[in-house]
């Protein structure tokens, strides 16, 4: 009874085994079907990009590039795209070896694709879709990528059959597998496969092959997990490497002297360094997460460079661009982008280029005051000619007429001569070259004299003089002492306007670094933003009957002697002007 009962189970396993074989094959035919309508699919579908590129071809070759603004259908077939046809055109560049002469939709990178012999044409599967590339005989090359929505609703049909078809006999084999199991656990030494596998059966013919068959599967099983084991630990170590380069690019990035912000493409800061803080002088530290806008809100223009970035999708410069006070930057925006083209962010770098951009505004100024100096010295030549023979027939009428001293017409013309002497021997003294003998000054004694001298001419101004007595500087006294005192006339005029009296100037001298600075300050109503923009320009002055001469000469001399003037902020509350000299023996 129980062989009977045995043989009809056998009988019944061997035909569900079978049935199994038979649906798994009948599978496998439909998957085989499948794929060869696709790939008629796919030839029909490479027939027709290979008729839209020659199409487009025969219309590209032989005519100029397209202008930019034209839409694809117009570039590639006068507007007119074939109708009916199962593929369209999505994007199109013509290439001149890597470099683009043109594409469609602007800014989009063009795929890599082999470049086939002159007048050949070749259509490649990319991710995106099809591309056809066709060599002209002046070696420009047209790439053309199509889409094909009837194609990829193929493929997607036949991705998911096949992963049916997967599932379905993987469901297939772990079945036939547990039948399997099934026969086996009937024969003799099952009890060492299936742990705890229940009874123990009694021994039949063939156990020596089953037992080696259970022992392959469990050598098989070990290797799995060795191999498995192996792999987990190479994968542990790829992550860690990985995990070490990214810490060393970060420690790398934020120890840089130029300064980075990297933006994602929902314009969200993702990383920075302390360098782009302290070169943009944000006060607030920046936060992963923030916008451009909220970030660079007080730089705007950093901020537009983003924006021409994220607009163009091409490399971006800005140059003097205003960052933290007194730091003029160059702002570069880069487009990020992976291995397959796709945009991943923005990056903004900043460079700290206020030294070049000072250099190159001096040497632009000098030249223009070169320039300027030639033409001013061939006037002021003429112009004193003819003032010394006006000064020299004033001085004859003043003798021969004694009477005219008391004319106000005759003193006032006679002061404008002599003014108009002043102006002329200004504009000589500018133009000429300037010769200096330097000697050691000491500073506190050229102060006192200069002081002197403005408290003589302003009684009603205090003059205070602040200058260590063994402060020294090598120097011309005389064309120092004139750079000072033009200086000091301009603060004397400033503080003198008030009536009360309370009119204050103040030479001083510190030196710090190997270097010695002056400073002329006065407690006047100091200086607008729009007249320290034009303070040294020659000929302008906001005074009434001004030169615009006397700041223009204060920083020629200051300049010949290797140093620097510039104005800066009054403790007096008015405006101070500081010249910066290198120190004695230096």
């Amino acid at each position: 009874m129980n062989s009977q009962r045995d043989r009809l189970k056998k009988g019944l396993t061997l035909a569900l085994a079978a049935l199994c074989a038979l649906l798994l094959l009948t599978a496998l035919w439909s998957l085989a079907a499948l794929a060869r309508y696709q790939g008629a699919q796919r030839r029909s579908v490479r027939g027709a990009v290979l008729a839209g590129g020659r199409a487009a071809v025969a219309r590209i070759e032989h005519r100029p590039i397209p202008q930019r603004g034209e839409s694809l259908d117009e570039a590639l077939y006068g507007g007119r795209p074939p109708q009916g046809a199962a593929v369209k055109p999505r994007q199109a560049a013509i290439l001149l070896g890597d470099h683009v002469l043109w594409s469609a939709p602007p800014f989009a990178p063009p795929p890599k694709t082999y470049a086939p012999p002159t007048g050949g044409d070749s259509v490649t599967a990319s991710r995106g879709g099809l591309v056809y590339t066709r060599t002209f005989a002046d070696r420009r090359r047209l790439v053309i990528v199509f889409d094909a929505p009837g194609f990829a609703r193929v493929q997607a049909h036949f991705a998911l059959a096949a992963a049916m078809v997967s599932a379905a006999g993987l469901a297939l084999l772990t079945f036939l597998f547990w039948l399997g199991l099934k026969l086996v656990r009937s024969r003799r030494g099952v009890e060492r496969v299936l742990v705890e596998a229940g009874e123990v059966l009694p021994s039949g013919p063939g156990g020596d092959s089953t037992q080696q068959l259970v022992a392959l599967f469990q050598k098989t099983l070990a290797e799995l997990r060795e191999r498995t084991g192996e792999l987990e630990a190479a994968h542990r170590r790829e992550r860690q490497r990985a995990e070490d380069v990214e810490g060393m690019a970060e420690a790398l990035c934020a120890n840089l002297e130029a300064g980075y912000l990297r933006f994602d493409n929902e314009d969200r800061l993702v990383g920075v360094n302390a360098a782009a803080r302290r070169l943009l002088g944000l006060t607030e530290v920046p936060r992963l997460g923030d916008t451009g806008m909220g970030l660079l809100g007080v730089r705007p223009e950093a901020l537009a460079a983003l924006q021409e970035v994220r607009q163009s999708r091409a490399l971006a410069l800005k140059e003097e661009v205003p960052g933290a006070p007194g730091t003029l930057l160059q702002v570069v925006g880069i487009p990020l982008y992976n291995l397959l083209h796709q945009l991943r962010g923005y990056l903004l770098i900043l460079r700290d280029q206020t030294e070049v951009y000072t250099m190159q505004r001096t040497l632009v100024e000098r030249e223009a005051l070169t320039r300027l100096g030639e033409v001013a010295a061939g006037v002021a030549h003429e112009v004193r000619n003819s003032l010394n023979t006006m000064t020299a027939h004033l001085k004859l009428l003043e003798q021969d007429v004694p009477a005219l001293l008391d004319e106000r017409h005759f003193t006032g013309l006679r002061e404008e001569a002599e003014r108009l002497a002043q102006v002329v021997n200004n504009l000589l003294f500018f133009a000429r070259p300037l010769p200096v003998v330097r000697e050691t000054c000491r500073l506190a004694d050229l102060l006192r004299e200069e002081a002197e001298m403005a408290g003589h001419e302003w009684p009603e101004v205090s003059v205070e003089v602040d200058c260590p007595e063994d402060l020294t500087v090598e120097a011309d006294w005389e064309t120092l002492g004139r750079a000072i005192r033009n200086l000091a006339r301009n603060a004397l005029e400033a503080s003198g306007a008030s009536d009360d009296g309370s009119g204050r100037v103040r030479f001083s001298a510190r030196s710090a670094e190997k270097r010695v600075t002056i400073t002329v300050e006065d407690n006047g109503p100091g200086l607008d933003a729009e007249v320290r923009q034009n303070l040294f320009t020659p000929f302008t002055s906001q005074k009434p009957g001004g030169t615009g001469l006397g700041l223009a000469i204060a920083r020629k001399i200051i300049r010949e002697h290797g140093g620097g003037l510039e104005a800066v902020e009054s403790e007096l509350g008015g405006a101070g002007f500081a010249i910066v000299l290198p120190e004695a023996g230096d």
